[in-house]
């Protein structure tokens, strides 16, 4: 067992670990029990019923986006013998993703100084209506970054081809659905259908490749 390799490993497997746990609760959890996409004032009466529930929601969106910039320096320290510039540009492509997240996680912020007054309650939509379509846009970055992720680690001698397949999958199909919302929101229905269809394969993508990372990766060189 190469330490070195292992340490990166482990690092990486528990920041995508740790990210899945918090995006389950920051998105499934809070976005998703607190924002009403149709029901603007819904949306404001909840969120103003647990503002404490909400600002939680908003601590796990900045861990994620830590969490992102942590796993693109250990992938691409760990995959880097594999061929250092594509290593170095997927790592670069997620830590833009994250940059990107970021902008996104500002407009959740700035709901916390409008829930008061005359026209809240759209307001605060709309702010949530751009956290989602900037974080939708960013996620093509992130599609990119897992092709880039998967043709390295299919390329890589230690990790089984069924990774890098995977990956490059789930990547194609993470820039492509979140493309096609930015230049067909008018067919959003059945993109939202082809997403869901989806969604299988793409989080297998990602939680098998953390577990394989915290169980079995740097350990052996198969």
């Amino acid at each position: 067992m190469n330490s070195s390799k292992r340490k990166y490993a482990l690092l990486a497997g528990i920041s995508l670990i740790l990210m899945a746990v918090l995006a389950g609760y920051a998105y499934g959890f809070v976005y998703g029990s607190l924002v009403f996409p149709e029901e603007s004032q819904k949306t404001l009466d909840a969120i103003q019923s647990s503002i404490g529930t909400f600002q939680l929601g908003i601590a796990a969106w900045i861990g994620i986006l830590i969490l992102d910039i942590l796993a693109a320096w250990a992938l691409h320290i760990f995959l880097k013998e594999v061929q250092p510039r594509l290593s170095l540009i997927t790592a670069t492509i997620r830590i833009f993703y994250a940059t990107v997240l970021g902008l996104a996680i500002y407009h959740q912020i700035a709901v916390l100084s409008m829930l008061d007054g005359e026209g809240a309650a759209s307001q605060v939509m709309q702010k949530l209506k751009a956290f989602e379509s900037i974080w939708s846009l960013g996620l093509i970055a992130f599609g990119l970054h897992l092709i880039g992720l998967g043709v390295l680690f299919w390329k890589a001698g230690f990790v089984p081809n069924f990774w890098g397949g995977l990956l490059i999958f789930a990547g194609i199909c993470y820039s492509g659905i979140h493309l096609a919302k930015a230049l067909f929101p008018e067919q959003i229905n059945q993109i939202v259908q082809v997403e869901k269809i989806l969604s299988f394969p793409m989080a297998l993508a990602e939680i098998g490749l953390a577990v394989w990372l915290f169980w079995k990766g740097g350990r052996t060189s198969h």
